[in-house]
């Protein structure tokens, strides 16, 4: 079997992908009737909205202005922050949290909002490991925005179909199928994404150094020994890769070789000491050291936490009138 590849070899955008793993997916399609409004709290998960019909605004928490989003756009929140959608600017919002619990979804559908437009929605929500060995996600605006036009079409729409059909779906495994389609969305929006920011990434010595690092983050590396195995200078790999990834080469093995332990945390029984020599750190206290200095917490601390996480999260509370006042404040 051939492997699709450009000459020379993979991409640096490929590579980066390369360390995205989309544990879980959870969506829903929302059928909205003007006027209406929602809110999603800050949970630090990638999330993704559709709009399959109609339009409506986007605000984000570290987005300078509200977003318009119509029919074909794919809007996705790499940061997971508070965000707010609704039928025009200004109108009322109420926590997404709140709706749910008083008008469950049917068939995986939401139906809210008064008796106006209307609009098709499909909500989702990634929970992505090893996130830190992905620079390109923290590159990325506060809302990241497809539209459709000419050249997204090409890959959109096929994509908006299938997603359609699955979520209207009742056959066994639709959902699984569109967990899966999402995942394409979320990575062919990262690399329209990178396409469109930044004209380094696709340097193929990039590339090769990424591909090294990955394969043998224990490795004793330096700028120079990294250089040599890309075949590269020292100068230009080290240029070349800060305008791809946003970081220095060491700089990104470092995070290369805490989201690897981060993932082994929280996967696998593994003892500090078996982790810290597969991640190039010579005793517990070194990785243990490193690991709180990037994570900001100790590992034992994370493995707690990660491994808690994969019960639901706790349903929101606050007053819809706070979420209110917050959005009035960030309009001003």
């Amino acid at each position: 079997m051939r492997t699709l590849r450009r000459p020379g070899g993979k991409d640096a955008v490929s590579e980066m992908l390369g360390t995205l793993r989309v544990r879980t997916t959870v969506f829903c399609r929302s059928d909205m009737r003007a006027p209406w409004g929602f809110a999603v709290k800050a949970h630090g998960r990638a999330a993704f909205h559709i709009v399959l019909e109609g339009a409506c605004w986007l605000e984000a928490d570290g987005a300078h202005e509200a977003v318009r989003l119509e029919r074909g756009d794919v809007a996705v929140l790499p940061r997971g922050p508070e965000h707010r959608l609704r039928s025009e600017p200004g109108t009322r919002v109420e926590w997404l949290d709140d709706i749910l619990a008083r008008t469950p979804p049917v068939a995986g559908r939401l139906n809210y909002g008064g008796r106006g437009a209307r609009t098709d929605l499909i909500c989702g929500v990634f929970a992505l490991e090893d996130r830190q060995a992905v620079p390109l996600l923290a590159a990325l605006p506060a809302i990241a925005v497809v539209r459709r036009s000419r050249e997204s079409s090409r890959w959109l729409a096929p994509l908006l179909s299938l997603v359609r059909a699955e979520v209207a779906s009742f056959e066994p495994g639709a959902e699984s199928v569109a967990a899966r389609i999402a995942d394409v969305l979320l990575v062919q929006v990262l690399r329209h994404s990178a396409q469109s920011t930044n004209g380094h990434v696709f340097d193929s010595r990039v590339a090769m150094a990424l591909r090294l690092l990955r394969e043998e983050p224990a490795r004793e590396w330096t700028v120079d020994s990294l250089s040599r195995a890309a075949s590269s200078s020292r100068s230009v790999l080290a240029g070349g890769f800060q305008a791809s990834t946003g970081m220095p080469p060491m700089r990104y093995l470092t995070r290369l070789r805490m989201a690897i332990a981060a993932n082994e945390l929280s996967a696998s029984d593994s003892s500090l000491a078996a982790i810290a020599s597969r991640v190039g750190y010579s005793s517990e206290m070194a990785l243990s050291k490193a690991f709180s200095r990037e994570m900001g917490v100790s590992p034992s601390e994370y493995r707690i936490s990660a491994r808690s996480r994969l019960i639901p999260l706790r349903r929101v509370t606050r007053p819809a009138r706070t979420v209110e006042r917050r959005s009035r404040l960030a309009q001003r």
